[in-house]
């Protein structure tokens, strides 16, 4: 009897021992936290929250931590773990903006997630520092295609030779008008065309004046009281008045000696030149009353004339007063006239658009008439040591100019320039290029086509943003 009661302790003893020993053993371990799991929440608590979203519509987000309408709190969005590593696995790369994964046209200027919670792709500039945004790469095959052509920027005096078109007018200097101080009418003319000549003593015409005929009337009265009695003083007052009275109404000295020989005086008198040239307008015809406010006629002298040269806004930046000119007929190109640009007009023709500059030539033969064409051949001073490139590389936007110039390995950049002279093949560079600098003179606009030029610009101007 005792020895089944001892029996059954016994055994009651070891199963509770083995009951206790599987229970500390099933406990034990989750009391005490694993690695991983403690790696895990340190990795959580170390990840950048980039936003907090709406845990009903992932489209929805919060730069802080708040509830929706319906009391669920907002979700914190974090960076995966190959966001911080990417720039280190480009440090020589920038990134330039991040782009939807699904839409390469939606961007953002920050990491984030789209509403299906992937992440936006950073897109980085080129491996070039010194033309990650501004250059485009071009391979061979295509540069052979567009027909891409480069040349060097040269650094020389720069020469030009323009030519341009003239015309001979009178000179402005040495045209005379001439004009009666009596009032009368027109009996007859000498000359009664434009362009015919005139000789300075030459009658012009005959002008009945009934004024002039009175003061010749009294001038005559007081030289026959003179000669009855020379030594009255009085007598030699009154016709010193008359004969100072007829050099005021412009009575030439011829018929002043006739009037004094035969003391009758005429009713018709004559109107001499005082001038030679040519007549280039005249508004006395016969039978017309003439008067000191109206003109007889206008003289221009032939022996000397001016030519004007029209200049073009290009050429400018080369002319200036006293550069030689030398001029000629296009059909008599053996004859030249040489001759300094005397006067610059200020002020552009508002029709052509042209600048005029004067030349004044000598015409003793009078072989140039008024009117003429001529060539114009100026020879302006030269500009000394500029930078220079072909004409063709420049590219005008409207508001800039540029050239795209070529930095090696098949790349290619948009450079703004500032431009001076010009000629027709050549312009001066003032700012933007180099010596040895190597610019697109053939194919640069399909190279602009084909690079999107202007985005390449505008981002270059920006700093590096789309």
């Amino acid at each position: 009897m005792n020895r089944n009661i001892f029996a059954s302790i016994s055994l009651a003893l070891l199963l509770g021992m083995g009951i206790g020993a599987g229970a500390v053993h099933w406990m034990g371990p989750s009391k005490k936290p694993s690695r991983r799991a403690t790696d895990q929440s340190g990795e959580v608590a170390k990840r950048k929250i980039l936003y907090w979203r709406n845990p009903m519509d992932a489209s929805i987000h919060a730069d802080h931590p708040m509830k929706d309408n319906m009391g669920m709190d907002y979700l914190p969005v974090y960076a995966t773990p190959a966001t911080p590593d990417l720039p280190s696995r480009h440090p020589n790369r920038r990134i330039l903006y991040w782009r939807n994964p699904m839409d390469a046209s939606i961007h953002a200027d920050h990491p984030m997630k789209d509403n299906m919670g992937m992440d936006y792709l950073p897109v980085y500039g080129t491996p070039s520092a010194s033309s990650s945004s501004a250059s485009v790469q071009v391979n061979p095959d295509i540069r052979q295609t567009l027909g891409i052509r480069t040349a060097p920027v040269i650094q020389r005096t720069f020469t030009r030779t323009i030519r341009t078109a003239a015309t001979v007018g009178f000179d402005a200097h040495r045209q005379r008008v001439i004009t009666i101080r009596f009032s009368g009418w027109v009996r007859n003319l000498a000359v009664r065309s434009v362009g015919d000549p005139i000789r300075k003593g030459e009658i012009l015409s005959w002008i009945y004046s009934p004024e002039l005929t009175s003061s010749e009337t009294e001038a005559g009265i007081a030289l026959q009281a003179l000669k009855s009695d020379p030594g009255s003083p009085d007598n030699r007052t009154i016709w010193n008045a008359a004969l100072r009275r007829l050099h005021l109404l412009g009575i030439p000295d011829p018929e002043i000696e006739r009037l004094k020989h035969t003391g009758k005086p005429r009713s018709v008198i004559p109107v001499i030149s005082p001038y030679s040239g040519v007549v280039t307008s005249i508004s006395a015809r016969i039978g017309a009353f003439v008067s000191p406010e109206k003109p007889l006629m206008t003289l221009a002298d032939p022996t000397r004339v001016w030519v004007d040269v029209f200049l073009y806004s290009p050429d400018l930046a080369w002319v200036r007063s006293g550069d030689p000119v030398t001029l000629h007929l296009p059909s008599m190109p053996s004859r030249p006239y040489r001759g300094t640009l005397q006067f610059v007009n200020p002020q552009l023709e508002k029709t052509s658009r042209t600048l005029r500059a004067r030349v004044v030539l000598q015409n003793p033969d009078g072989f140039l008439k008024a009117g003429m064409y001529l060539e114009a051949v100026l020879h302006p001073d030269p500009h000394p040591n500029v930078l220079m490139i072909p004409r063709e590389a420049l590219i005008r936007t409207g508001s800039k100019t540029v050239v795209i110039t070529e930095i090696g390995q098949g790349r290619f950049r948009p450079v703004r320039v500032t431009v001076g002279a010009r000629s027709p093949h050549w312009v001066e560079v003032v700012s933007g290029l180099s010596e040895g600098d190597r610019v697109v003179v053939s194919g640069q606009f399909l190279l602009d086509a084909e690079s999107r030029f202007e985005n390449v610009s505008d981002r270059m101007d920006e700093g590096g943003k789309p």
